[in-house]
């Protein structure tokens, strides 16, 4: 009986590695065999990275076309980040500025500095908030104070209290839904 346990147990574990080895089949019509053998060469007979690369550009793509269509654009953005030692760095995505860089909010404190906020939506459904400050010396000389940070939603991005101010106004310029209660 143990051997039979030991067989069924064997049967069981090569089943379970089977069944979650990914192995697919790409059928090729016969005028594409030149193709497909020109690529096996160049990639050293190692296909599955450049089929693997294939298919996802061809999900972006896919993706950014749905995106565009739904009114999503791509959003670039150069700037010196403060938050990583004023390295230039320069960020894209596929979204829709709420409160943007042109027309932002602009909080002052003292009236001589202020923070300004952009505010966008991805096409995932996270919330980007750029931000800056202008700080003058007293010579009147000007220093800029940039940050790029992304929350998975208004509502975690509301809990960062130097961003709450803009995150409330961009909900409030995008509309605030009505929650319905049945009471």
């Amino acid at each position: 009986m143990k051997t039979l346990d030991r067989a069924i147990d064997k049967w069981c574990n090569w089943y379970t590695w089977y069944k979650h080895k990914m192995n697919k089949t790409i059928y090729l019509p016969d005028e594409e065999a030149e193709t497909w053998e020109k690529a096996r060469r160049l990639a050293n007979d190692r296909l599955s990275p450049v089929v693997l690369k294939a298919l996802k550009g061809y999900i972006m793509t896919k993706e950014a076309e749905v995106a565009e269509a739904a009114g999503f654009g791509r959003i670039e953005l150069a700037f010196d980040d403060s938050d990583d030692n004023n390295l230039p760095k320069r960020k894209a995505f596929r979204g829709k500025w709420i409160l943007s860089p042109e027309k932002p909010l602009r909080l002052s404190a003292d009236g001589t500095s202020f923070r300004a906020y952009a505010v966008a939506i991805t096409a995932k459904a996270q919330v980007v908030v750029y931000s800056w400050s202008e700080l003058k010396d007293e010579t009147g000389r000007s220093s800029f104070d940039y940050r790029f940070q992304v929350f998975s939603s208004f509502e975690q991005a509301a809990f960062d209290h130097e961003v709450n101010a803009a995150i409330r106004e961009a909900m409030r310029t995008r509309g605030v839904p009505v929650e319905e209660l049945d009471i």
